[in-house]
């Protein structure tokens, strides 16, 4: 693209955002606490008598409650289980939550479920970070790409502000559709496992059942998919892509590396690394990805390293850590031809080119949420909404640039 072109496209973008600012800057004057959110904004409003926030966060995250819960307050009224989820956010007073309906539900179009998650993004000033990885996640074609769908929360007639409802990342026919009896969802996580039963792998990492599709067949499926797991990190670090590629479905590992990678995710390889097999014949798949406040150049990252990790023009950033904590499976992998070959095959054919579609559903969607997202930022004491969304904005901008300049085809 040239420079000219890029140029234009830009400041398109930038006269978008100012207008969006000046709109978000006149509502934000006149806000108070008190002030009502409009109703024409999805709302989930939970009843959960005589259990306050500060009663779920003393009992703990493993504590389930029956809830009465409303959608929009007239489409849908039951009672849920509810339960407090997430590792550094359960302690904070905007907790994520976790509901589970006693029966399969659709909820805004995103697909049957009984779990679904409400994600606080409390780290996220600008809250797009989740959802724009998901838009980046559908756009390469990851298989169980997630969607979600922005929220405003009421618990017991409080508005608790901007929350982002997904579904959970479970074995599930529209989520993760595995059949085989022996069919396995695992995630590796070197950093929130302390509590979960770890399967050590032979680099001395935990890898944590997720999901199975039969309980009863939980230790065999376990154990298949160790082995197989270890035979593919012993393969990668010899450099040996013949047997990579008879363990491992090598596009779903590239999509998911051109994720973290975009999205410069600290959680990418040390936690909230979700893989699967469909029974003892498959192989090995990665994904969907899941976690991701912390990505874009976030600088509320709890353990901020040097001011290069926020730069958009870094490629491969997990090279600079001496972590034991991360998976090397990708480190390994980016050292094989072949497999780079596959990362820029994929970029090519499906993100390249694609900035101003990206972009144009960013400003989209910060618009949607911008009445929403102000009155959020303000109850919870969150930075200003108008500039994190200038700064995600140019940041996402600029890595899309180094992308094209990095792994597409500049001949």
């Amino acid at each position: 693209m040239g420079v000219v072109k890029r140029r234009t496209i830009w400041l398109v973008f930038v006269f978008a955002t100012i207008a969006l600012g000046a709109f978000i800057y006149n509502a934000y004057k006149t806000y108070t606490f008190h002030k009502p959110i409009p109703p024409a904004f999805p709302r989930i409003e939970i009843n959960n008598e005589g259990v306050s926030l500060d009663d779920i966060h003393k009992n703990g995250k493993d504590i389930h409650y029956s809830a009465n819960l409303a959608i929009d307050s007239e489409l849908l009224y039951q009672v849920v289980d509810l339960k407090g989820r997430g590792n550094s956010t359960f302690s904070e007073k905007k907790m994520p939550f976790q509901i589970k309906f006693s029966n399969k539900i659709d909820l805004y179009g995103l697909g049957k479920s009984r779990k679904w998650v409400l994600l606080a993004n409390l780290f996220d000033d600008s809250n797009l970070r989740n959802a724009m990885a998901f838009y980046l996640e559908r756009m390469l074609g990851e298989k169980y790409a997630l969607n979600g769908r922005f929220v405003e929360l009421w618990y017991n007639g409080e508005n608790q502000g901007l929350y982002y409802l997904t579904p959970k990342v479970e074995i599930e026919k529209t989520r993760v559709d595995l059949r085989d009896p022996y069919g396995i969802l695992v995630e590796y996580d070197a950093l929130n496992y302390r509590n979960k039963v770890c399967y050590g792998t032979a680099q001395g990492r935990c890898l944590t059942v997720s999901d199975v599709v039969s309980e009863d067949n939980t230790e065999a499926a376990m154990q298949n998919f160790l082995k197989s797991y270890n035979d593919l990190m012993a393969a990668a670090e010899a450099g040996d892509y013949k047997t990579v590629k008879k363990l491992a479905d090598v596009e779903s590992l590239a999509i998911f590396f051109l994720i973290q990678e975009f999205t410069v995710n600290p959680d990418g390889y040390a936690s909230s690394l979700y893989l699967y097999k469909d029974g003892f014949s498959d192989k090995i798949h990665a994904g969907p990805g899941w976690d991701f406040d912390y990505a874009f150049g976030n600088k509320n990252w709890l353990w901020a390293m040097d001011d290069g990790f926020y730069s958009p023009y870094e490629t491969q950033y997990q090279r600079k850590w001496n972590d034991k904590a991360l998976c090397k499976l990708f480190y390994w992998l980016t050292d094989i031809p072949e497999f780079s070959n596959e990362v820029k095959r994929i970029f090519n054919e499906r993100m390249s080119g694609k900035k101003t579609e990206m972009m144009n559903y960013f400003v989209q969607t910060a618009s949607e949420i911008k009445d929403y997202a102000l009155y959020n930022n303000i109850r919870h004491n969150l930075k200003n909404f108008v500039e994190e969304v200038y700064e995600l904005g140019d940041w996402i901008s600029n890595r899309f640039d180094h992308f094209e300049e990095t792994y597409g085809n500049n001949d």
